[in-house]
């Protein structure tokens, strides 16, 4: 952890799988009349102190409920999940992302709680209730907040190389240009990582009205292993004339505020909107006087936005907790106090109710106030809110993508032919298995 006298503190609470479990009041005070529930999260710095803010916030306001809460980075955080989850033992709530589907079976649906008003979401649409309830119904947690993927840049330097900036109707082959010219003109790569390309896969393709996944978890969205060529063409491009990391060059970039965009090392990034105020604040960090801006991804000529508005992550309601209408009370609380939303800034996603927006927006920094306008950019381009779809057995297949072919195919090892055929045939088996 970054801070160390924070850690001395707090590292006689709990340790779990050499992860420092913080915990607000953890160790214990003997009092029958309070309740425990507990809280776990993934992130950055800057996410675990806000969030250990709002947790104390909300202590003050119910005195007899203690939380005790627990974070870590990505990796740790579901080793630590899928370590509970064997146990039956899942933390009261819990964030989650797209990756639900694999701990469905510790989810409590949130229908019941929301129809007595434990949870208050009269100030929110059901767009943003749609976006994470399955297509039974089942609302399995309340959004964070909202956000879209999408390219931050660095404006300065798409013009120190006399390139246009970014904008609205770019294409994939003008990215490409870009990024290639950049690292030729300023010995800079254009573009950090795709943090997942999985994810930028499956964009790509739908901006050609392509679904990699199906609404029957056993079946693909698509017939024809072709239509993922031209991603991986392209990756094996940028990497080969040094527009991007090579993967061992990417290893070392293990935070948001570590991307190369931060320090200048590169002109854009790939990320979620709201991953940019991390982003962005760690690069003015550095110099004050630096701008970013965020644009949408490239699409094909003609091609669709493909950029649909979705939840960022949830907090979720496990089937291990003994107190879920207490739990229920904090998550109410998260989503709709006004204080405590001031503290959180949007940190996690725009948020979805609609009297939280109304006091943070005015309030906003520069840089919160560039993520409304890239949410509002995309709501002007046609996308919309998108309904929670995933495979059950997603995670198998991103993890064989991102951390087996890419590597190989960026290093020469296979074509992208090969590559499109192996993710094809790869994905046929593990949805075979549902």
């Amino acid at each position: 952890m970054k801070n160390t006298k924070r850690i001395c503190r707090l590292v006689l609470c709990a340790v779990i799988l050499g992860i420092l479990t913080p915990g607000l009041a953890a160790c214990g005070r003997g009092d029958d009349d309070t309740i425990e529930i507990s809280i776990a999260w993934w992130g950055s710095q800057h996410r675990h102190d806000i969030t250990s803010e709002v947790i104390a916030m909300f202590m003050d306001q119910y005195p007899h409920i203690r939380v005790v809460y627990e974070f870590a980075d990505g990796t740790g955080y579901f080793s630590a999940l899928d370590t509970r989850a064997a146990a039956n033992d899942v933390w009261d709530l819990f964030q989650l992302g797209s990756n639900y589907p694999v701990y469905i079976d510790h989810i409590v649906p949130l229908n019941d709680l929301i129809s007595r008003g434990v949870i208050d979401i009269s100030n929110t649409t059901q767009d943003f209730i749609d976006i994470t309830t399955t297509h039974n119904g089942d609302i399995v947690g309340i959004s964070n907040g909202v956000n879209a993927w999408g390219l931050a840049y660095d404006p300065a330097m798409f013009d120190a190389a006399g390139l246009p900036r970014p904008a609205p109707g770019w294409t994939w082959a003008d990215f490409e240009h870009a990024a290639i010219t950049i690292a030729n003109t300023l010995g800079h790569w254009g573009m950090g990582v795709f943090t997942n390309d999985a994810i930028t896969l499956t964009q790509f393709m739908a901006q050609k009205g392509v679904d990699f996944w199906h609404i029957d978890p056993r079946r693909l969205g698509f017939d024809d292993p072709s239509v993922m060529v031209p991603y991986f063409r392209m990756r094996q491009n940028m990497v080969a004339a040094n527009a991007m990391p090579d993967p061992g060059e990417a290893m070392g970039i293990t935070d948001i505020e570590g991307d190369p965009l931060v320090f200048g090392n590169s002109a854009m990034a790939y990320l979620a909107s709201n991953q940019f105020i991390a982003l962005a604040n760690a690069a003015l960090a550095l110099d004050p006087n630096r701008q970013l801006s965020m644009t949408v991804l490239p699409t094909h000529p003609g091609g669709q936005v493909a950029s649909d508005i979705v939840s960022s992550q949830m907090f979720s309601l496990s089937t291990s907790s003994r107190h879920p209408e207490e739990a229920a009370k904090f998550l109410n609380f998260w989503v709709n106090n006004v204080p405590a939303n001031e503290v959180l800034q949007g940190e996690r996603g725009i948020p979805i109710m609609e009297h939280v927006r109304a006091v943070l927006r005015p309030q906003a920094t520069p840089v919160i106030a560039e993520t409304y306008a890239f949410i509002d950019m995309i709501g002007d381009l046609g996308g919309g809110t998108a309904t929670v779809l995933n495979n059950p057995r997603q995670q198998e297949v991103e993890d064989f993508l991102n951390d087996s072919v890419v590597d190989r195919l960026v290093l020469g090892m296979i074509t992208p032919e090969e590559a499109a055929q192996e993710v094809f045939e790869f994905a046929l088996q593990v949805v075979g298995f549902n």
